[in-house]
């Protein structure tokens, strides 16, 4: 699994897939600041929070299961709670999902406004490979890219369909792209692990 910067500037359990999902994360954090507060989506036992985000200002942390272990957590559907919750006060959110990660991103970028020259950052786990080898484009990648199921190799196409979405994003949250690095995993799902920071436009 290689880690690559691109760009200016349930998922794998396997060590080196673990071992790059905290790399990405660490990057990221460096670079938008440790002076922070993270929401983690997808929080599950705590592996990133023990490894990467207690280091930041502040974490809240959300998981369908209760856990507990002293984090301050939601324990509901993230998607309820990005809805609702002052979305104002992260300015890094990590979503660690098995399957997409888009319908959660979408929502943070219809709520949550970025400053002209703030620093936002964005952790993404992209596993639609199947989807992909089935040639469907899921709802959230479609309303980002445009894009419509049916296109034919589209898992040939992942990391283009994925660049086409990153982009997207930016651009519905009126921010540049100021850094970007990208691991591969090697199972079957094609997991994508992504790490954004993103800047807000004057």
């Amino acid at each position: 699994m290689s880690l690559d910067k691109k760009g200016p500037g349930k998922t794998d359990n396997n060590r080196q897939a673990f071992r790059a999902k905290v790399e990405i994360r660490r990057r990221v954090l460096e670079v938008v600041g440790r002076d922070v507060v993270v929401f983690d989506a997808f929080a599950g036992s705590g592996e990133m929070y023990s490894a990467v985000w207690k280091d930041a200002k502040g974490y809240t942390g959300c998981d369908l299961k209760p856990q507990r272990d002293g984090r301050l957590m939601f324990a509901a559907d993230n998607r309820r709670v990005l809805r609702v919750a002052n979305l104002a006060e992260f300015s890094l959110f990590d979503l660690d999902a098995y399957g997409s990660p888009w319908h959660q991103a979408i929502i943070i970028a219809d709520r949550r406004r970025v400053a002209p020259g703030e620093l936002f950052g964005l952790v993404l786990t992209e596993g639609g490979g199947f989807a992909y080898k089935s040639n469907i484009i899921p709802e959230a990648i479609g309303l980002l890219t445009g894009l419509k199921t049916g296109i034919v190799g589209l898992s040939k196409k992942q990391d283009a369909v994925i660049a086409k979405a990153i982009a997207g994003l930016a651009r519905r949250m009126n921010c540049t792209i100021e850094k970007q690095w990208q691991a591969e995993g090697k199972t079957g799902a094609a997991m994508r692990y992504i790490g954004l920071v993103l800047k807000g436009k004057g």
